[in-house]
């Protein structure tokens, strides 16, 4: 991976210090020493494909988790394949195998007729690693190969290779051709066999494989199922069916957890490598939080800026053709409101407060304090003052879709504040917003909250910061400010098309691999600038809408601060749980955990319970989203349910 391409950051990697303000680089995976390298491992990799003959296992049961074997930690899929099982919550062991030459023996995969894995994902076909720098190899050895193979025999258990060469032995003809995609994407079409395992994805489009190497491959012969196929016939996504009745799947091109291509395929992938069936949940989500409602801002390069009530009333029409959208069905803005705005004299010719007083049941409500106070170094006393008037506000103007547990503080402040702490749990709040543009407020992992540092019982959930600026309110604001901060980067000034574009595609990021974080934005940011309907926000939402219904045929869900809490510390008790799910051989599932924990099965259409331990029942639900069947099974501290599978 030689090659390296400046770029603007489009994301806030959870496990990294780098998010969406930043500048970086973006490594293109350039794959050209592959060719050489598959014809060195030829004869390797035939001879290691083949399992060692013995009687297949009957009766198996597989655990609902997923074997990730890597070359070496710096494997680029490596990433990629990490961010979608971590988002989904699905449970993996990586094994990095040129750090442990020879260890992938039998009794890691396998006791008896128990197999502890469901699926195996490989971050190349061939594991190939160079060792010294100049001579390259496989990083597993033949034994190795034959011991996983005869695994995924046995027990019945799919493989995805996430990237690799194109070789006969993973189905396909030796390529013809190869090229870096990007500015000149692969695109192929969708064959039927495909779509079941993608119930989520537009499959009526061509899809697009970019920004990475891509490798040219016709299939091999009718044990090869196309799913993606170029005009010319090559395959970029194939399934490789064995005599030992193994299924493979490759991709001939490179993957990243950047790569738009890469996020979307992944649940796919992980569908189709587990049967439909295994432990976590996927959801979109879109949250946009307007701070600062009710009160003026300062504009870029000067003024200030409030909304009036033409400004509201085009919030509304948007938000209603909006939710017309396939993005938007569920969608409705968060208003972080600051009373004092509303208070009689405090704006001149008001005629936003009256007009709010009418027509404010359609979107949801956040308290912001008071006055917008920094909350650093505030007493007790007048920490409780902000949050106290505040809910008074709210509740003169007979706010609908209001709770007094969440507060998004002014500028992100009072955090570490235990007088401000205090006065807020004190005041029933159990829900802040941090910024993930700052290190120490990014979550441990995926969709989790961050247990407050002063009182662990309010939890705080991660927020997204982006470029649409909280002092800007028409185009022409966006381009200056915008351009002031990145023109020395691009070499040059971007127009406000190519501004929405940039920040949208950050955006569809987020939405695209489930992320349950909010989104920041200000009030400036809804100013009706043409006096035509039009608003920053509402375009870049249009934009994103627009990227995301080209891939995604189903809406986001646009929850209540407090449900995102819900959401948050529901994920966080299933990764604490220790639960360990298995896939019987009698067509029941069990799912056991340590601590109590509402565990998302995707994939379990619950046929009834057969047996549980513990003396109260466990509670199952279920829904239907984005095409496939979640359960949730609620288990208490050291409970077991055994569930028959429809």
């Amino acid at each position: 991976f030689k090659q390296k391409t400046a770029y603007e950051i489009v994301d806030c990697d959870w496990s990294s210090d780098v998010c969406s303000s930043d500048l970086g680089l973006l490594a293109k995976l350039d794959r050209p020493t592959h060719g050489v390298l598959a014809l060195a491992l030829g004869l390797f990799l035939t001879v290691a494909g083949r399992p060692a003959a013995h009687a297949a296992l009957t009766n198996t049961s597989t655990d609902l988790a997923v074997l990730v074997v890597t070359a070496t930690t710096n494997d680029a899929a490596l990433p990629a394949i990490r961010q979608a099982l971590d988002f989904l919550g699905t449970p993996y062991t990586v094994h990095v195998a040129s750090a442990q030459p020879g260890a992938l023996t039998a009794d890691k995969l396998y006791a008896g007729t128990r197999g502890f894995y469901a699926s195996v994902m490989l971050t190349d076909s061939q594991l190939a690693y160079s060792p010294d720098g100049a001579t390259w190899t496989s990083a597993l050895n033949a034994t190795e190969w034959a011991t996983l193979n005869q695994f995924a025999a046995d027990f019945a258990v799919r493989q995805v290779n996430w990237s690799g060469y194109p070789t006969p032995d993973t189905g396909f003809n030796w390529p013809t051709a190869a090229y870096d995609s990007t500015g000149n994407a692969a695109r192929g079409t969708w064959t039927a066999a495909a779509k079941p395992n993608f119930p989520y994805l537009v499959t009526a489009n061509q899809f697009a494989i970019s920004n990475v190497w891509t490798y040219l491959a016709t299939p091999l012969d009718t044990n090869t199922t196309v799913w993606l196929a170029d005009a010319q016939g090559n395959a970029l996504i194939a399934v490789k069916k064995f005599a030992d009745g193994r299924e493979v799947l490759s991709m001939t091109f490179d993957n990243a957890p950047w790569l738009i291509h890469s996020t979307v395929l992944a649940h796919g992938l992980v569908t189709w490598a587990n049967k439909g069936m295994f432990l976590g949940e996927r959801h979109t989500y879109l949250s946009a939080q307007i701070d600062d409602v009710f009160l003026a801002d300062e504009m870029w390069p000067s003024g200030e800026f409030r909304q009036s009530a033409k400004d509201w009333q085009t919030t509304i029409a948007w938000q209603a053709k909006f939710n017309t959208r396939t993005l938007g069905r569920n969608f409705r803005y968060d208003m972080a409101f600051n009373g004092l705005g509303t208070v009689p004299g405090e704006y001149a010719n008001d005629d936003l407060t009256p007009y709010v007083r009418t027509n404010k049941a359609m979107f949801k409500w956040i308290s912001h304090t008071y006055t917008h106070p920094y909350l650093d170094d505030i007493s007790y006393t007048n920490a409780l003052t902000e949050i106290t008037k505040n809910n008074q506000t709210a509740t003169g103007l007979a706010l609908a879709n209001y709770s007094r547990a969440n507060m998004v503080t002014p500028n992100i402040t009072g955090l570490n504040n235990p007088q401000f702490i205090k006065a807020a749990y004190d005041a029933g709040i159990r829900y802040l917003v941090t910024d993930t543009s700052i290190p120490s407020h990014r979550p441990a992992s995926p969709n989790v909250g961050i247990p407050n540092w002063v009182d662990p019982r309010i939890l705080m959930i991660p927020r997204h910061a982006n470029n649409l600026f909280y002092n800007v309110s028409t185009p022409a604001e966006w381009e200056s400010e915008y351009n002031s901060i990145y023109a020395a980067y691009w070499g040059r000034d971007l127009t406000y098309a190519e501004i929405l574009d940039n920040q949208a595609e950050l955006l569809l990021g987020f939405l695209l691999k489930g992320d349950v974080s909010p989104l920041m934005f200000h009030q400036l940011n809804l100013r009706d600038y043409n006096g035509a309907g039009n608003t920053l926000l509402g375009d870049l939402l249009d934009a994103v809408a627009k990227k995301y219904e080209q891939l995604y045929n189903f809406p986001a869900l646009s929850p209540t601060m407090n449900g995102l809490g819900t959401t948050l510390q529901q994920r966080m008790n299933y990764n604490a749980s220790g639960v360990v799910a298995t896939r019987n051989a009698d067509n029941t599932v069990t799912v056991t955990v340590k601590a109590a924990a509402r565990i998302p099965v995707t994939g379990l259409v619950n046929g009834g319970v057969v047996s549980y331990t513990g003396t109260v029942a466990p509670v199952i639900s279920a829904e239907a989203y984005a095409g496939q069947r979640i359960t949730y099974v609620s288990l208490a501290a050291g409970q077991s349910v055994t569930v028959k599978k429809l």
